[in-house]
């Protein structure tokens, strides 16, 4: 597994950005969090593993069964270590996927809310509740689900490393999300609202 440590001189919460947790999903997500460990503008300290595994049977990450596999654990083992503020995982989706992901039915299909779309197929989301618990109500947990069908597109790409980079230039997450707003005003306003509907106005989102 490789790992980059990113510390800056201004001082600012640590990170943690991960991709590729499971199936083949790191081939997707790799090139993206590569780019984004050559950054220069980074406050307080970031942790950035491209790929958790190369490539692993794929189990669910909202299911139980996941942290209890070889990668899950290794997923709880970094949370622990670096006691992430901010953290985000970058997933990858094939396109027979999206509507199961998007689905305004999901939460009582499979118990979670679906993903928006923030164009281009980048869908955004909150990460899995049994993993969100091992955070504080403080913490900024995000998942980005990228369409591997559009691996390729350079646009694709450098939306989703914007969205990383602008997590890795701020300290508060109320900065990330003002600068997310501005740029998907409809999209992060349902989100925002799914989120609250589902912890039931508990946490804030993410």
């Amino acid at each position: 597994m490789k790992l980059y440590r990113l510390i800056a001189s201004e001082e600012g919460p640590t990170k943690l950005f991960v991709g590729g947790l499971h199936g083949k999903e790191g081939l997707y997500t790799a090139p993206i969090l590569e780019r984004l460990a050559n950054e220069s503008v980074c406050t307080g300290k970031a942790i950035i593993v491209p790929s958790l595994v190369k490539q692993s049977k794929y189990v669910d990450v909202l299911s139980r069964e996941y942290y209890q596999s070889k990668e899950g654990m290794k997923l709880v083992r970094l949370i622990q270590k670096y006691k992430p503020h901010f953290y985000f995982e970058l997933h990858a989706y094939s396109e027979q996927s999206y509507s199961g992901l998007t689905d305004p039915e999901r939460e009582l299909r499979i118990g979670v809310p679906p993903f928006v779309d923030l164009g281009n197929g980048i869908l955004l989301g909150s990460i899995a509740p049994m993993l969100r618990s091992k955070f504080s109500e403080s913490d900024f947990c995000m998942t980005i689900e990228v369409p591997n069908w559009k691996s390729e597109d350079e646009e694709v790409k450098a939306e989703v490393l914007q969205i990383l980079k602008l997590a890795l230039s701020k300290t508060k997450c109320e900065e990330v999300m003002l600068e997310l707003r501005m740029k998907y005003p409809v999209q992060i306003k349902k989100a925002e609202e799914l989120f609250r509907q589902y912890y039931r106005n508990r946490l804030k989102p993410f």
